[in-house]
């Protein structure tokens, strides 16, 4: 169940990014905090309530986007009887601004922003974004559903 008190997003759809993500979309999440990068300051994390995403990927991709997949939640990971190929279920999300000077806000309406799926859960209580805890997926839009929106 949602949190009434935390602003609630929507996911709305991808602009480049992995076709297994947009067929999962729209999707809603809280937005939870913000959270400074190595390399800007301007992050945000957000979980999804209802269900994870759904992501097939190779150890090896893992690997070369600077993952560690031992880290990865094991009752989260499900690996394919080659030991190469996984599927990851996701609830954490990082959100960036597309462009320099945006901002993650209320009032937002399909916003450009890089997400990256939170392989590391151990993120989502860091003070700082570790780079190596997610995973770079897309290019999405998202909105701001208004306080006073549908439930759901």
């Amino acid at each position: 169940m949602a949190d009434p008190m935390r602003p609630q997003i929507t996911i709305d759809g991808i602009d480049l990014g992995p076709d297994d993500l947009a067929g999962q979309l729209p999707r809603r999440a809280e937005l939870l905090r913000p959270i400074p990068g190595p390399d800007r300051p301007d992050y945000a994390l957000a979980v999804l309530k209802d269900a994870p995403l759904s992501f097939d990927t190779t150890l090896t991709a893992l690997r070369a986007g600077g993952v560690d997949p031992a880290t990865a939640d094991p009752d989260l990971i499900r690996f394919a009887p080659d030991g190469e190929h996984v599927r990851l279920f996701v609830y954490g999300l990082v959100l960036a601004p597309r462009m320099v000077g945006d901002r993650i806000h209320l009032s937002m309406r399909r916003m450009p922003v890089g997400l990256a799926y939170v392989v590391d859960n151990t993120l989502m209580r860091d003070e700082a974004l570790d780079l190596a805890k997610c995973y770079y997926a897309a290019v999405a839009f998202v909105s701001a559903v208004p306080a006073d929106g549908p439930a759901g």
